[in-house]
């Protein structure tokens, strides 16, 4: 534990944390996710410690940093230390309760847990353009290196044609586990996502193997995420997926996830045409949430076509963490 004047830092892991201090780091999550990310349906909390406890495949568990005042949680440091192609990076958050800012937590958070990541490279997501966290973040030596869009559609009024399918082209869908005869054109589907602008961010994209997509599977499984696919084939091999999950602490909201198209199929439109299906075969979905790249104008247009509508826009942050004025 470290002291801070009134202001004590320790480690908390979230598996073994007593509920009360659990509620505390939901709590403060949800009221900046509420400020922040303005959501239609804010988590369940069960849902949202179940998805803390849960490694993910390449990233790990959750790992929290906590500050207490008095004994009381008033603010948290979340971050992952991924494996493999990414070990050189810590990415993560820090939040502070709104009525404790200025006082040097988020600072005091950040400088531990960087200490204790002992990575060369810090990224952050999901921080609103122009808002409060960007300027702090880029105060302490962040720089903007990607932007995203944020667009939902609301699954109320008619459905969007997903017009035919192109001669030599079929579609296969399924829910849970990909069927073995399609795992190897999965992968191959999902290995298009590296395609996708990532600006200056430092973290590398994962290579899907058929193993990695049974791992991923398991870890999404024991999460309790389910999982919806439409796999566009051409022949025998991958021409274009997309993919979307719902996770138990928002069962009404659908992320879509991935969507790629291989280059040898692109201009036909695949893209638009597995994602129209998807949206029909969705269960018990009332809102469906997706984020592009600011950059990519040609997926940001697939998605109006279908009737999403952009939320708002958040930027990625990056910094060498020996540079950062902590």
């Amino acid at each position: 534990m470290v002291g801070m004047g009134e202001i004590d830092i320790e480690e908390l892991d979230i598996a073994d944390a007593a509920e009360a201090d659990q509620r505390a780091l939901f709590d403060l999550q949800v009221a900046w996710w509420t400020t922040a990310l303005p959501s239609r349906e804010l988590p369940e909390f069960s849902g949202w410690v179940r998805r803390q406890r849960t490694p993910e495949i390449g990233w790990g568990r959750s790992r929290f940093l906590v500050a207490r005042e008095r004994g009381r949680v008033v603010g948290y440091a979340r971050g992952y230390l991924p494996t493999g192609d990414n070990a050189h990076l810590v990415t993560g958050e820090v939040v502070v309760d709104e009525r404790r800012r200025g006082k040097g937590i988020g600072t005091a958070l950040l400088r531990h847990a960087v200490r204790l990541a002992d990575r060369d490279t810090a990224e952050a997501s999901w921080v609103p353009r122009g808002g409060e966290g960007e300027r702090w973040a880029t105060a302490r030596g962040f720089a903007v290196v990607s932007s995203l869009t944020l667009q939902d559609l609301v699954l109320t009024g008619p459905l969007p044609e997903p017009g035919e399918v192109p001669a030599g082209y079929r579609l296969a869908h399924w829910t849970g586990r990909a069927p073995e005869a399609l795992l190897d054109a999965y992968a191959d589907a999902l290995n298009t996502t590296k395609d996708q602008p990532m600006g200056d961010s430092a973290i590398e994209l994962t290579t899907y193997t058929p193993e990695r997509v049974r791992q991923e599977e398991d870890t999404l499984s024991a999460a309790g995420v389910d999982v919806w696919v439409v796999l566009a084939l051409y022949g025998d091999e991958a021409a274009g997926v997309t993919v979307v999950h719902r996770t138990l602490s928002r069962p009404s909201i659908g992320h879509q996830r991935y969507t790629g198209v291989l280059p040898a199929h692109r201009g036909k439109g695949i893209g638009r045409l597995v994602k129209a299906h998807l949206l029909r075969r969705l269960t018990g979905i009332e809102i469906v949430e997706t984020e592009t790249n600011s950059t990519n104008e040609h997926m940001r247009r697939i998605n109006h076509s279908l009737g999403f509508t952009d939320r708002i826009t958040t930027v990625d942050l990056c910094a060498r963490t020996a540079d950062l004025a902590l």
